[in-house]
Formats: C-alpha cells, sequence, structure tokens
C-alpha cells in the first residue's frame, strides 16, 4: 500500500478541551480526529470529502507546562445607552492556565486516492502550517510517499487507538474526542471514544511470551498488520500504522491495522 507520510515538528501545542470554558485548560493527549481533518484543510486549501481518505499518526512531545493565557470575554453592553456614541460590546481580560506541549512531533500518514495531488499540496501548503492553535506554528521536516510493508509483528508507539482495541490493551488512557466538527455548524460535533497510547506496545509473534502489559492482545485469526518499513526498530520490531476515519466505520471492526 502506498501512503503519505508527513512528519511535523513545532515549539508548543495544545489541543483544547471545549467543554472547559473557565479554569485551568488542560490539553488532549493527542490530537483529535477533527484536529487532524482541520489541519488537512489547512494544507489543502479547502475541507477534502471526509469519506476521501484514512489517517494515521504517532506524536510525541518533549513535555509539558501550565501557561498563562490572556483570553478575553466580550458581552453586549446595555451600560451607556444615553451617551451620544455608545459601546455595543464590553470585553474583560481573564488570566488562563492552558497546558502547553512543549516541542511537539507529529508524524502523520494518510492514505487517499488523490495521493500525488496531496503530496504536492503538502510540499506548498495553502495556510501556514499549525498543529492545535492557530499560533503554534510548526514546520514539515519530511514529505515523501512510501510503500507499506505487512509483517506478523511490530509496535504501537503514541498513537490513536480506535475504541475497539479497548479489551485487548491493558495500558492507554481511554478518552471522549471529537472525530468530526461540521463546517457549516460549529456546534454540531460527532464525538467518539478512543484510546490514547502514550508509550510503546508490541504486537507479539505466535507462540512469544511477553509481559501482558506490555503487548498487544492478539486474536485467534489476527492477519498480517502493516507496517512503515523506514520507521524505526524496537526489538527488531517497526511502527504499525493503526487507520482510523472521519466517518467512524474502522471502529466496527477490531483489527484496522491490516490492509483492506
Amino acid at each position: 500500500m502506498r501512503v503519505l507520510k508527513i512528519e511535523l515538528e513545532g515549539l508548543t501545542t495544545s489541543f483544547r478541551y471545549p467543554h472547559f470554558l473557565v479554569g485551568r485548560q488542560p490539553s488532549f493527549p493527542m490530537p483529535p480526529p477533527a484536529t487532524i481533518y482541520g489541519h488537512i484543510a489547512s494544507v489543502l486549501g479547502a475541507y477534502p470529502n471526509p469519506d476521501s481518505f484514512r489517517f494515521a499518526y504517532t506524536f510525541t512531545h518533549s513535555g509539558s507546562v501550565d501557561d498563562y493565557e490572556h483570553t478575553w470575554l466580550i458581552k453586549v453592553d446595555r451600560s451607556a445607552r444615553g451617551w451620544q456614541h455608545p459601546a455595543n460590546i464590553s470585553a474583560n481580560m481573564n488570566p488562563t492556565l492552558r497546558q502547553i506541549f512543549y516541542a511537539p512531533k507529529l508524524t502523520l500518514y494518510l492514505e487517499t486516492p488523490h495521493l500525488d495531488e496531496w503530496y504536492q499540496a503538502f510540499l506548498e501548503p495553502r495556510y501556514p502550517v499549525a498543529l492545535g492553535r492557530s499560533q503554534d506554528l510548526a514546520s514539515y521536516q519530511n514529505v515523501q510517499i512510501i510503500q507499506l510493508q505487512t509483517s506478523d509483528t511490530g509496535y504501537y508507539d503514541h498513537t490513536l487507538l480506535p475504541w475497539s482495541y479497548r479489551p485487548r490493551v491493558r495500558v492507554g488512557q481511554g478518552i471522549l474526542m471529537p472525530r468530526i466538527i461540521s463546517t457549516e455548524n460549529r456546534r454540531d460535533v460527532t464525538w467518539a471514544r478512543f484510546v490514547s497510547l502514550e508509550n510503546r506496545i508490541f504486537h507479539p509473534r505466535a507462540g512469544e511470551k511477553s509481559v501482558p502489559s506490555e503487548v498487544m492482545t492478539v486474536m485467534a485469526n489476527a492477519e498480517p498488520v502493516l507496517i512503515d518499513p523506514s520507521s524505526p526498530m524496537h526489538r527488531e520490531r517497526q511502527r504499525i500504522l493503526v487507520w482510523h476515519s472521519l466517518t467512524g466505520l474502522e471502529s466496527e471492526a477490531l483489527d484496522r491495522s491490516v490492509s483492506v
């Protein structure tokens, strides 16, 4: 399978929980699918059809810190109606603690029928490259088309797993994330559950004995997995790609890391 591989690096990033309006603002530990969709749209200059691609990724950073961020709370102002030139709005500054990730790195894989077209777009993105907030500028370190390979083993590394994987892993945080946000109405959000895997676990070979917390439980009828042959080697294994779609069809299967 031929896919697009993009390696991105930045200085800071934060993935906002939309339901937190006051107090400390935590970050999602991984980019939500809706964030990936918006990032791709900024590269292409328009929102692609949600059914036109699948994605996989690995995300790491060098640490997190709480930073003060000034937000302005704007409201309708009705206090000065008697004035000759009354104000119609007022704004109050509100210092907010926001969780920030330092030195984020994203390796994004895209499978799409528009592979060559998207490859050129990532070489010349339409809008400034950012990951997370608009001020979290980033840059592409490498953009290439690679050929994935099948293998009977590999590793899962700092990635997002479908919720169907929950019974198969003993580590990872269960989390509710925005899968896609309507381009017509930003209040129209499709939510989905995922497993945020913030360490490395292995896909064992048949008959291999391993510590349960270090491996993914393999199904009896498991097929070969897809790996990135250019990824780093760990225990003589390479990175397995776990695919997601904005339509959520991968949640209906227990293993979408295989070729379809």
